[in-house]
């Protein structure tokens, strides 16, 4: 449910970028003299006294050969001498480079020149590993690397501002050991786990009354972290259901295993369905069928990477060897289920598109959805399922749900049980022994190049938080949440509610009649700041035991799971209750619920940096001020602009006006889109499009306040929120969130964002050609 439910909902984090001019298409060959003015001016800031002779060396006789086209390596040697030395690459800049780079066709005038170019990071091979030293070059792609040198110094706001605000804390950036990045979003997340370990550590130990929150919780924790007695049961927890699979003789006898894992451990691999509000009539709960489940992103499969490709058949091998599945066949068998799941992705929705209520809302009559499936009596598995109280199922991706019936067959039996073991092993595997954390650990090292593993009590921390985080929010919120805090964020929401207001009624391309649906939505916004007004009491309903006491990680674990599963089943056709929040409180993030037009923000995000009762009033409207804006605008965006005030999907737009809107649409796509991340990935403005608006639009009504104070701090605003958005992935997350995430790449959010507001540049007085330059005639709006 919650999966399903982000699909829908904002999640905040965190990469960084390099940000370069705006994406148009290849510009002509540059000559030489046009090369040399482009690096004089990037140089300004960096090398005083620098000028064209020292920059371009002509031929024996003095000519410069100015109006010459350039060819690659020129340009380069004189980008070499335009900066002169370089900063030595640390930190961030270390996992964004490209090193080690032996290129085969540098002249040897040149090389010197290129091999400081090289050790800086900050040069690309072609696919031959050439340089292409007589290619020719473009202004272009030269700014493209003057961006990255930009990066590298980080001394100079008016070229770089993210950089120049972040440098020290990436120059000595880390990322700790199992983890894929790190940032503000991480480094409050460390904080607020450490508090609730602290909780943790000061329950354990101690005795409880059988029944309490304090007893569930240590118990809990403590076979969480009593690896011994896990490794010692190995696989046995689900030994049962591997057999049942492994002798399913025909496709029914598989369905009945498969509904047996749903029936007993809350757990599925052939049927994945949703309970959530109908996004057509969002007061009442509706069931939704998502499809057969993908180990990869589309992507990785449409493109077939082959290190990833690999990592993830051996990942799936290995598993099925520890199921049992002898050694010469496990690798054939995973080599078939990547075939399947390639298949499948390759129909599938695209992410920009998954968000989207046109594509992702589709009913299906009962018998209609029993038609989709020729081999398999679909009545009888919603009966089963105890989800046959409703008269339709909404299919939330056609193609997939398609193909994935056109699977399930008894050609393909074999294939089938292998992928159903996988699933199990996958959702169950950090419940078992050790061997399969290796196998997990091994897998993400390849995927997201991550370095290291957490620890035991890590680990166990980790668990424990996220399965009993029923109860230990609770103690959170009362430990380290304010009430004096919840008003002030309370009092900021307003503040920027209205001048989101004042801001719709200003609007030069939107009608009155438009206006006033859109202030009605905006006026009966849900707001959740902290914390629930009551509690979740799932976790009542739960018996957690300790190994001594017959009871297992596994054992508790499967025991929320299923207590969590029963109560959305029970929902199933009743109305929505829209005082239940999507995340934990403890959580470092916010969203905007369409389905619900509510705003939340926990108690977890609701502290320094994001919100700071002492700071400045401009620090906290940079932050956590834009952040609430942020989510605002989601109302709004190309995703949240089709739900009423109600949370129903229903057109509010005049013809007209909706026009327009797809028209700005298309200007913001165009704004963020081609921007190098790192070298050989930029970002996608057509997958990004729903939270740059956001980004857009938090950041002009959180401004907009701040501008109706007395002499307004604009540097205390600026500086907070490119403060907020510092982080550093590896190399491969960023490739692959480049892909996937529909947020923009952190310092895209900030550099690309700022530049449209005239503040920023009065501000640090950005002038034409700085590079955070955009002409006004260039810059973008919409809310």
């Amino acid at each position: 449910m919650k999966k399903f439910l982000s699909l829908l909902t904002v999640i905040l984090i965190a990469l960084s970028s390099s940000m370069t001019m705006d994406a148009a298409e290849k510009s002509p060959t540059a000559t030489r003299g046009e090369i040399v003015e482009t690096l004089l001016k990037a140089t300004e800031a960096y090398r005083l006294g620098i000028n064209k002779e020292s920059v371009m060396k002509g031929s024996e006789n003095g000519d410069l050969r100015e109006h010459e086209p350039v060819k690659k390596v020129e340009a380069l040697v004189m980008l070499s001498r335009a900066f002169g030395n370089l900063p030595k690459p640390v930190g961030n800049d270390l996992r964004r480079g490209t090193f080690g780079i032996k290129f085969t066709d540098v002249p040897a005038w040149a090389k010197r020149d290129i091999d400081k170019l090289a050790k800086a990071g900050v040069l690309t091979a072609n696919s031959d590993g050439a340089l292409g030293a007589n290619d020719t070059m473009t202004i272009d792609e030269l700014q493209n690397i003057i961006a990255r040198i930009w990066t590298l110094e980080g001394s100079h706001l008016n070229d770089d501002f993210y950089e120049a605000m972040n440098k020290d804390w990436l120059n000595h950036s880390t990322i700790a050991a199992g983890e894929r990045k790190s940032g503000v979003f991480s480094e409050l997340q460390k904080q607020n786990s450490d508090k609730l370990e602290k909780i943790i550590d000061e329950l354990a130990g101690k005795k409880f009354a059988t029944g309490t929150k304090e007893q569930k919780i240590t118990d809990f924790y403590a076979t969480a972290l009593d690896t011994k007695n896990r490794n010692k049961q190995g696989i046995k927890p689900i030994q049962k259901y591997i057999k049942t699979i492994d002798e399913a003789k025909t496709l029914d006898e598989l369905i009945q295993a498969d509904l047996t894992l749903e029936s007993e451990l809350g757990i599925n691999s052939l049927f994945d369905f949703a309970i959530m509000n109908d996004a057509k009539n969002s007061s009442e709960h509706a069931l939704y069928y998502t499809g057969l489940a993908t180990g990869l992103d589309k992507n990785s499969y449409v493109t077939e990477n082959s290190d990833t490709k690999k990592a993830y058949i051996l990942y799936m091998t290995t598993l099925l060897k520890l199921s049992g599945e002898a050694d010469s066949t496990a690798q054939a068998l995973a080599e078939e289920i990547y075939g399947m799941e390639k298949s499948l992705a390759s129909v599938s929705l695209e992410p920009h598109e998954q968000s989207d209520v046109n594509q992702y809302y589709n009913p299906f009559a009962i018998e209609q959805f029993d038609d989709l499936f020729k081999t398999v009596d679909m009545k009888k598995v919603l009966k089963s399922l105890k989800l046959d109280s409703v008269d339709q199922v909404i299919v939330f991706d056609v193609k997939l749900a398609q193909k994935g019936a056109e699977f399930l067959n008894e050609t393909n039996i074999d294939v089938l049980k292998a992928y159903a073991k996988v699933q199990l092993l996958k959702a169950t595997g950090s419940l078992l022994s050790t061997d399969f954390k290796d196998a997990a650990n091994e897998f993400s090292a390849t995927l997201y190049g991550i370095t290291g593993e957490k620890t035991e009590q890590e680990i166990a921390v980790s668990l424990t938080t996220s399965t009993m985080s029923g109860y230990l929010e609770q103690m959170f919120t009362k430990e380290y949440f304010s009430s004096n805090a919840k008003k002030d964020v309370e009092q900021m929401v307003d503040a920027l509610i209205a001048t989101y207001e004042e801001r719709i009624k200003s609007l030069d391309w939107m009608s009155e009649t438009t206006k006033a649906k859109a202030i009605k939505k905006l006026d009966t916004m849900n707001v959740k700041i902290g914390y629930p007004d009551k509690w979740d009491t799932t976790l009542d309903q739960v018996a957690i035991k300790t190994y001594e006491d017959g009871g297992s990680l596994f054992s508790n674990t499967i025991a929320v799971t299923k207590a969590y599963s029963d109560d959305i089943k029970a929902k199933l056709g009743k109305p929505v209750d829209r005082t239940e929040w999507g995340m934990s409180v403890y959580t470092v993030n916010a969203y905007y619920n369409p389905l619900n037009n509510e705003i939340t923000f926990p108690a977890g995000i609701l502290q320094a940096p994001f919100y700071d009762i002492h700071a400045k009033p401009e620090e906290n409207y940079g932050a956590i001020g834009m952040v609430i804006g942020h989510e605002i605008s989601h109302a709004f965006d190309n995703n949240g602009s089709a739900y009423d005030e109600n949370g129903n999907a229903n057109n509010w737009w005049t013809d007209e006006d909706f026009k327009k809107f797809k028209e700005k649409n298309e200007e913001l796509i165009a704004f963020y889109n081609d921007i190098e991340i790192i070298p050989g990935v930029s970002s996608d403005g057509q997958l990004t499009l729903s939270e740059n608006v956001a980004d857009l639009g938090g950041m002009a009504a959180s401004l907009q306040v701040v501008s109706k104070m007395s002499n307004p701090d604009y540097k205390a605003y600026f500086k907070r929120n490119a403060e907020i958005w510092k982080s550093t992935s590896t190399k491969e997350v960023t490739a692959i969130l480049s892909k996937n995430d529909v947020h923009s790449a952190n310092k895209i959010r900030v550099n690309r964002t700022i530049v449209n507001f005239p503040q920023f540049y009065e501000t640090y007085g950005i002038e034409p050609g700085d590079g955070m330059y955009v002409a006004p005639e260039d810059r973008v709006s919409l809310w």
